[in-house]
């Protein structure tokens, strides 16, 4: 497909993490790629039979990226709210999930992913049972994704984890990726971590640099968790290191490198987030879900000064208790200033850069979370003439009404790879209905069944 996306402006970071800001923008997209980007009076002259998107009324922004989620969670959205992590997970949502089924999941991550792309999200990364329903959700609403068999010592085979993954990575053109997602140090047995480490590491040493696989793992999320890793792994009569954090845990079995990446890093000090970015690890915060279920928050304010491979993630629908990226967004751009009393802790320049390329390079992921030449042509069209967006004058104004005003109701358009997947504000009508529907009658019937 070839198009030509007009705006009145065009804010992105380029892949070095500098701010770019054009008026009266235009992009050329070719297939699956960001061709051109300039002043429309520059650009148009290469327009030739392409179809148009956008006028001059729109910013052009680079399709938004959620780090970390649970996609197909839409399923148990609003069942067990204001309950602490244990409880919530132990007594509600494991007791569900073991009567999931395929069909199940693929319902459920097709409504999170519509969900998602209504938003303003082109890329997800998700860690659920039935990664490939999960991959089919994602490949049938022409998103972008990864997607993880999650591993918890006991309950499912490493191996055949590992052979999912391997098999699901860099499917759809590309456009699928995998990871190997280790649930946390608290299901998963210090054996099994060193076992998958020592799999993914040798097998990245001998692929091409697109098809390497990442670790994707839950860290230092509850307080207590290297208790209850230490219980958990003597339960299961394995050897457990004398360590005083969650990171020195993974340090000490050889987890810390970059090709670790982690969600949320809630409890970690000032040596654990030295040592996260001397070892290039990726980190996922998830604030509005930590908060939520009185985890505390994350040192965003700290980390965000030294870990390069930063970005935020909504985590699962049944967590937070949406999928939009602008709710997150907006909660960090507030919360450290008032939790901090230093309005000038976390500006809006840096929410926009978490939410794009810091995503980006969180996920290892090149070509997404920008708009630069060459570029994957993931892009977002969002509606100045809003009362929430008026005035826009300037980048500045332009960054604070994205941090602060808003959320998500002004997304006009949406393509991804090249695609346009939204279409002034609508995605398929019959679709939509359809998944819907079938939510409600399968939620309904796992709350049954767990009676």
């Amino acid at each position: 497909m070839e198009l030509v996306i007009r705006g009145k402006y065009a804010l992105y970071f380029s892949s070095d993490s500098k701010l770019h800001f054009i008026e009266d923008p235009g992009i050329i997209i070719e297939q699956d790629k960001i061709v051109n980007i300039g002043k429309y009076s520059e650009v148009k002259k290469d327009i030739v039979g392409h179809d148009k998107v956008g006028d001059k009324n729109q910013l052009l922004i680079p399709g938004l990226i959620n780090g970390h989620t649970h996609l197909a969670m839409t399923l148990f959205r609003g069942i067990a709210d204001d309950l602490p992590l244990n409880i919530w997970l132990q007594d509600h949502i494991w007791p569900m999930e073991r009567n999931l089924n395929a069909e199940d999941v693929y319902y459920g991550a097709k409504l999170g992913a519509i969900e998602s792309l209504l938003a303003g999200v082109t890329t997800i990364n998700s860690m659920y049972w039935y990664p490939e329903e999960e991959a089919k959700a994602i490949k049938d609403t022409l998103m972008r994704g990864m997607v993880g068999p999650p591993v918890i010592s006991g309950m499912n085979n490493l191996k055949k984890s590992l052979s999912i993954a391997t098999n699901l990575h860099n499917s759809e053109k590309g456009r699928i990726r995998a990871t190997l997602s280790l649930h946390s140090p608290y299901t998963v047995t210090i054996s099994d971590f060193v076992e998958a480490n020592e799999y993914i590491l040798n097998r990245n040493q001998e692929c091409e640099d697109e098809d390497k696989l990442l670790i994707h793992t839950h860290l230092a999320e509850p307080e207590d968790e290297l208790a209850q890793a230490k219980k958990f792994n003597l339960n299961k009569n394995e050897d457990f290191p004398d360590v005083n954090s969650s990171i020195d845990l993974m340090e000490k079995i050889g987890l810390l490198h970059e090709y670790l990446l982690t969600a949320h890093c809630i409890h970690i000090s000032r040596e654990d987030i030295i040592k996260l970015q001397k070892n290039k690890v990726r980190v996922i915060v998830n604030p509005l879900s930590n908060s939520k279920l009185g985890n505390h928050m994350p040192p965003l304010d700290k980390m965000i000064r030294k870990i390069e491979n930063l970005g935020l993630g909504t985590d699962g629908p049944a967590s937070n208790n949406t999928l939009n990226v602008f709710d997150t967004v907006r909660y960090i751009a507030l919360f450290y200033k008032g939790l901090l009393s230093d309005p000038e802790i976390i500006k809006a320049k840096e929410t926009f850069w978490l939410a794009t390329i810091g995503g980006a390079k969180a996920l290892r992921w090149k070509g997404i979370g920008s708009l630069e030449q060459d570029s994957l042509a993931d892009i977002v069209t969002i509606d100045l003439k809003k009362p929430h967006l008026t005035p826009t004058i300037s980048s500045d104004s332009l960054l604070s009404h994205f941090a602060y005003s808003m959320n998500g109701s002004e997304i006009k358009n949406v393509i991804v790879n090249g695609k346009l997947v939204i279409k002034n504000y609508d995605f398929d009508s019959i679709i939509i209905e359809k998944v819907l529907e079938e939510v409600e009658k399968k939620t309904l019937k796992l709350l049954k069944k767990e009676e």
